[in-house]
């Protein structure tokens, strides 16, 4: 049997710390793009937008190497994917872009 031909890519995250407990940080994930002007856009209205006090608000660029379809399923569908699906990528390189804390 073939293996599935991996590819590595670069995904942006718009993402809202929600709790803080040691070393483990919890994020809701609020939007995600393969486009970082796009995914700025969206931080930056967030950020406009941001009346409630919270831990933070992130934009993230994550490089991720996964089988190709994985981009489309994610980029379609991430508000409703399971973690288990998380667990088929693997990130390389990880870099914060932005972060807005009130």
């Amino acid at each position: 049997m073939m293996e599935k031909q991996k590819v590595t890519k670069s995904v942006y995250f718009v993402e809202e710390t929600q709790n803080i407990e040691g070393a483990y940080v919890e994020v809701n994930t609020l939007f995600v793009a393969d486009n970082q002007e796009q995914a700025t856009e969206v931080y930056e209205k967030l950020v406009k937008e941001k009346s409630k006090k919270s831990f933070g608000l992130l934009l993230n660029e994550y490089t991720i190497n996964a089988e190709g379809g994985f981009f489309r399923n994610l980029l379609e569908s991430w508000k409703h994917l399971p973690a288990e699906f998380y667990r088929k990528m693997q990130v390389l390189t990880y870099r914060p872009i932005a972060e807005y804390q009130n």
